[in-house]
């Protein structure tokens, strides 16, 4: 049968029929889907009130440090602005527990418009 996109309308419309109590067989040739198809989409359908799927969580690498940490740093350069790099890795690494390299420090904060 191969891979191609059903529409959300299409996948309601199997469903109600099933529950019109349609053969399933009669519903899969009707519509031109696999019982599989018609299995997962009441599952998504039990399990999120719709026949498509969420869409997923973002993806990506977390960050090293986090918003209050930022923040914490934000303040710390108000008051001193003429804090090194490895002062700011030291009290990250004593305040949050956070090991992180000069150049990486560097980075984020560049990213961020702190320096």
């Amino acid at each position: 049968m191969g891979n191609r996109k059903i529409s959300a309308d299409l996948k309601e419309c199997a469903l109600h029929l099933w529950e019109l109590g349609w053969d399933r067989s009669a519903i899969c040739s009707t519509l031109m889907v696999s019982q599989s198809s018609l299995y997962r989409w009441s599952a998504l359908f039990e399990e999120f009130g719709s026949v498509t799927s969420p869409p997923p969580p973002i993806m990506g690498r977390p960050r090293i440090i986090g918003l209050a940490a930022l923040t914490a740093i934000k303040e710390i350069y108000t008051r001193h602005a003429d804090t090194y790099l490895v002062e700011l890795q030291w009290w990250l690494a004593i305040h949050y527990e956070i090991q992180i390299s000069t150049s990486a420090l560097h980075a984020t904060l560049e990213r961020t418009g702190l320096t």
